[in-house]
């Protein structure tokens, strides 16, 4: 028996560092599949991304304005780092202010962090694991959502990834070379992730302090640390030198307060901070930790019936009784999820617990250090004689999804930090394959399965979602065009030609209190440097005071006042639940006039209010 675990531990440990996968026509052919499931992707769901109403809109209008010579933070509102609308500023003088430009540098984001996830898993032995991480990802990507990546929530999120996957391929080379390049690259990666988003940045430059410290174990030598250490400090200084940049513009106040709303001391993050990360599922609550472990109890009771089934194969009587009990709990314990989740897919969200655990991120936290521990372990008179690129590899993976530790689902913000978690943990569930104990087609046969599972957890839904918008119609623009439901067409068409029409005679019309898509696809301009009136955006006091003073100063002739609700913050509606003296202000300074467009009977879909500045009081 201990020559059998022996023999069983040797081949999960030359799993978990195994050599790296040879290009074959087979690992070119899956590499093409990837490419076409993109295209099928991309013409299916052609124009029906993002959402107008909510985020989509600042990452048309704020490059557009870029574009046009404006300066961000000071002349219009951002709540991110500069890298990602300068990016798409570039792009948008380069081949001009459309959205087929959005769609495009989405797109091909996607495409490219696949591809990176597919050669990163090859050259960490497994060609297929690689390819179905890349295959979630693209799925993921092109959901008709506002989380997706022709026209996402935040393109700072999408470019985000992309470069993220770009620099885990470059980390986990360097961790096997002694070059200084690989290091170089891999620095200014990281200070250009910080530019696009903090934890982005901040789990590049764990990885890269782990890399440096890999390193230095494998050489033992002082002057490989300096030079790897110098290869890291361009990154470094250009990075200083833009946040240097951004702090003149204001003052380091006035970024972090009036436009960075993320910042920890910000009056958002004060405010409605805990409850956003809870909801993206970063909860440190007992009850959180506790659902938590029910659902690994079900993770952890099909491990064990795999090694039971297929690693023990222990024909005494003693272990058949242990056998026959764990196989019993075991479906004990599945058939209650199944029955007690009380949701519409009960049978995906059971399976999930399996192959796609909404707790993956806390698993591959776990894993990190034992991998890191038997990378060390296994060195041979001092000498690695193993790749560290897994132990790398799960560093990253955990520290960049710290934001959705309890919520790694396949939809909503985890899709732009999930890719990376996915390989890893794939990689890590690939051990449960016994080799040892088939044939290689069956081990192959069990490792397809697992990826099966994974990526039919992530594509049904997916298919569900694009099958909803089959019916959406095209609302054309001079700046593009967009699929939308025949309703929202209908009322954004006309709140266009509305904001239209006023712009040409001379007028200014603000949207209140989002909707600003609104501005980009009218061509027109927001009156006042913050385009979206969210809840949290505006501090009380001074940041509020300036604004109303600016539509006082500007005279705005109109608001388009919109039925856009905040339910997700539990404040719904905009100066009823927040900022109501703002609201207060437009309220006694403009008058209602009517809807925008015929409002219909019973629907509750997207309408605004046009509302007109009241005439200056007659002098006495």
């Amino acid at each position: 028996m201990p020559s059998s675990l022996s023999t069983g531990s040797h081949s999960i440990l030359s799993r978990l560092f195994g050599s790296q996968a040879p290009w074959t026509p087979t690992t070119y052919g899956a590499l093409g599949s990837l490419v076409v499931l993109w295209v099928a992707e991309l013409i299916v769901t052609w124009g029906a991304w993002g959402n107008l109403t909510i985020d989509s809109g600042h990452e048309m209008y704020v490059p557009a304005l870029l574009a046009e010579g404006k300066t961000l933070y000071r002349d219009t509102w951002f709540m991110y780092g500069p890298a990602g609308p300068y990016f798409v500023a570039y792009l948008f003088r380069l081949f001009g202010i459309h959205l087929t430009v959005l769609y495009w540098a989405g797109a091909l984001s996607a495409l490219v962090s696949s591809v990176m996830l597919y050669v990163t898993g090859m050259y960490l032995s497994s060609w297929l694991m690689g390819w179905t991480a890349g295959a979630v990802l693209l799925v993921e990507a092109f959901a008709p959502s506002l989380f997706c990546f022709p026209l996402p929530y935040s393109f700072s999120a999408v470019y985000g990834c992309t470069l993220g996957c770009i620099f885990l391929y470059v980390v986990i080379r360097a961790s096997d070379s002694r070059g200084w390049w690989w290091i170089f690259w891999a620095g200014l990666l990281a200070g250009i992730e910080v530019l696009m988003k903090p934890e982005f940045g901040l789990a590049c430059y764990v990885t890269l302090l782990s890399l440096l410290l890999v390193r230095w174990l494998q050489q033992r030598s002082a002057r490989l640390l300096a030079t790897d250490v110098g290869a890291t400090l361009p990154g470094i200084v250009g990075c200083a030198v833009v946040i240097r940049w951004m702090i003149s513009i204001g003052g380091a106040e006035f970024l972090t307060q009036e436009n960075l709303i993320t910042w920890p001391t910000s009056y958002f993050m004060k405010t409605f901070g805990k409850m956003r990360l809870e909801r993206t599922g970063f909860s440190l609550t007992a009850a959180a930790f506790e659902e938590s472990l029910w659902r690994a109890f079900g993770l952890g009771l099909a491990l064990l019936v795999v090694y039971a089934g297929f690693w023990r194969r222990d024909k005494s009587r003693h272990w058949l009784l242990v056998r026959t009990a764990l196989y019993f709990i075991t479906a004990f314990y599945f058939v209650r999820f199944f029955l007690g989740y009380g949701d519409p897919d009960p049978l995906l969200n059971t399976l999930s617990l399996v192959f796609f655990p909404r707790d993956m991120v806390i698993y591959i936290g776990f894993a990190a250090p034992l991998v890191f521990w038997q990378w060390w372990t296994k060195r041979s008179g001092g000498k690695f004689s193993i790749s560290a690129g897994l132990p790398i590899l799960l560093i990253y993976s955990s520290t960049l999804a710290f934001r959705i530790l309890m919520r790694m689902i396949p939809s909503e913000y985890a899709i732009y930090y999930n890719g990376p978690v996915v390989l890893s943990f794939l990689l890590l569930l690939r051990c449960i394959v016994p080799h040892t104990k088939l044939s290689r087609r069956y081990a192959l046969l069990g490792e397809v399965a697992l990826c099966a599972g994974c990526l039919a957890l992530v594509g049904i839904p997916a298919v569900k979602q694009e099958y909803f918008a089959k019916d959406y119609v095209p609302l054309v623009t001079s700046r593009g065009t967009v699929r939308l439901n025949k309703a929202m067409k209908q009322n954004y068409e006309a709140a266009i030609q509305f904001m239209k029409e006023k712009t040409a005679r001379g007028q200014t019309v603000l949207s209140v209190p989002e909707d600003t898509s609104l501005y980009f696809l009218a061509e027109t301009e927001c009156p006042i440097r913050v385009y979206s009136l969210t809840p949290g955006v505006i501090a009380p006091g001074k940041m509020m005071n300036e604004v109303i003073q600016e539509i006082d100063t500007k005279r705005v002739d109109y608001l388009l006042w919109s039925n856009r609700v905040f339910v997700e913050y539990g404040v719904p509606v905009f100066g009823k639940d927040f900022d109501r003296e703002l609201a207060n202000y437009l309220k006694t300074h403009y008058r209602r006039i009517g809807p925008v467009r015929p409002l219909d009977i019973g629907s509750l879909q997207w309408t605004a209010v046009v509302w007109e500045r009241n005439p200056p009081e007659p002098l006495p």
